[in-house]
């Protein structure tokens, strides 16, 4: 196999993979390590790509859980300390994971938008929805249950437009999953 046009990560994934599996590595792979500094180099930089990922992974969980508590980034920022990533790459992570993790939290908060939005948002996908169901009757000629995804998908999305939460906020999923089962009552109840 041909290993010159290999990333260094695809090489060293190769080189892992061919360790894990048979215990050693073939010949071709250690030529072209060979060629890109020797197995040392090589065994170093597989090294530092595995002590960064574990330091990455230590912030990422340190940024979590201070930004439970905290929301100033620059006070967080303050906080957390590396020795392996450099200042700036640092303070790229510390910013990426805040950001991810405030959204996150905001996704779940209910507030009187939230219940609010849902509500509404459940009418109108409930409206649009019976309107959708009423079509598929019509062309199929008779009432049949497996549309009732696109009744749940056209809930959430309304429901979805008005809060700009997703369902991972459990007022948004129930909300969803309600006017979904209120559609196919009214439905049955029409269908009579």
């Amino acid at each position: 196999m041909n290993y010159k046009n290999y990333s260094n990560e695809d090489l060293i994934e190769a080189y892992n993979t061919m360790l894990d599996y048979s215990g050693k590595a073939s010949n071709e792979i250690l030529l072209e390590i060979d060629k890109r500094g020797g197995l040392d180099v090589f065994l170093s930089n597989i090294e530092f790509n595995k002590s960064n990922k574990e330091e990455i992974n230590r912030i990422s969980q340190e940024v979590y859980n201070l930004s439970k508590d905290f929301n100033d980034l620059e006070f967080i920022k303050g906080l957390i300390k590396s020795e392996t990533l450099e200042h700036n790459e640092l303070d790229k992570l510390v910013t990426l994971k805040f950001e991810q993790n405030q959204a996150f939290l905001k996704n779940r908060k209910i507030d009187q938008k939230t219940i609010f939005g849902s509500l509404v948002g459940m009418i109108i996908g409930i409206i649009i929805s019976l309107i959708f169901y009423i079509l598929v009757t019509s062309l199929l000629g008779k009432f049949v249950f497996y549309p009732i995804i696109g009744v749940y998908f056209i809930c959430y999305q309304a429901i979805k437009l008005i809060t700009k939460q997703t369902r991972d906020n459990i007022l948004v999923f129930l909300s969803s999953f309600a006017g979904t089962i209120l559609t196919m009552v009214i439905l049955f109840l029409f269908s009579r």
